[in-house]
């Protein structure tokens, strides 16, 4: 089975658009969505519209919850309460209840996925470092996490006590390791690459394969400023930062 793993869409229809476009040359088997499908950008409705069609499985990230009000949750940065409410006054209800219905996090005998962190699913705390991987580690039993939020794609590797970050395209997983897997960033990738990021895992063959997907930023840089939102989230598009 190949299973496509998104997160952090951020209402960027552009790059959804993208991705869906080179998903249909992948000959995926099933798409997973790790959250934040909302937030940031200037077209929520066109995002969560995408995900409730093509997704298979989708979780709620922190951007979710924040603008469905699916319960209370400490955010208190004054661009992205700007831009959650923007969301949340073009959202219908029906979008909302749809999100507000995701869960947090998920686990199987084989892998875990969550939006942040598998330590407390919701808290918010990132997992950039190696010595944060290291503590996580601790959180689950399963050789696989899944995560987001960071917008930065690679993986934590743990071999007996070591653990080391890995950013390749192409990895080979070796079944006597644990692993923490982040696909980057659909709608505001981070790590300088402002191309969409998503990964395939192919479960027969034990990979992971990062894939980078151009799409129109102008456009999106544009409906965000036209919407009136905070230019940083334009502006920061063109740079992948």
């Amino acid at each position: 089975m190949r299973i496509a793993f998104i997160s952090d869409l951020h209402s960027n229809i552009y790059a959804v658009e993208s991705l869906e476009k080179d998903l249909k040359k992948r000959d995926v088997d099933k798409i997973i969505c790790l959250g934040d499908i909302v937030g940031y950008g200037a077209n929520p409705v066109e995002v969560v519209e995408w995900v409730k069609e093509n997704c298979d499985f989708s979780l709620r990230g922190n951007h979710d919850t924040l603008v469905s009000d699916a319960e209370p949750i400490n955010m208190h940065n004054p661009y992205t309460l700007k831009a959650a409410f923007y969301n949340s006054e073009v959202l219908q209800e029906k979008h909302k209840e749809f999100l507000r219905s995701l869960e947090k996090d998920y686990e199987d005998d084989e892998m875990v996925l969550t939006h942040d962190e598998p330590c407390i699913p919701g808290s918010m705390e990132y997992i950039t470092k190696i010595k944060e991987a290291k503590d996580t580690f601790s959180a689950f039993n399963q050789n696989y996490c899944f995560y987001g939020h960071t917008h930065i794609a690679g993986i934590f590797e743990k071999d007996n006590e070591e653990v080391n970050f890995i950013k390749e395209s192409f990895i080979k997983l070796d079944p006597a390791k644990r692993y923490l897997i982040n696909p980057g960033s659909v709608g505001q990738p981070r790590d300088k690459d402002p191309r969409a990021s998503y990964l395939i895992f192919d479960k027969g063959k034990l990979t992971l394969e990062f894939i980078r997907v151009e799409y129109d930023i102008e456009k999106a840089a544009k409906d965000i400023l036209n919407a009136n939102l905070p230019q940083l989230f334009a502006f920061r598009l063109y740079r992948g930062v």
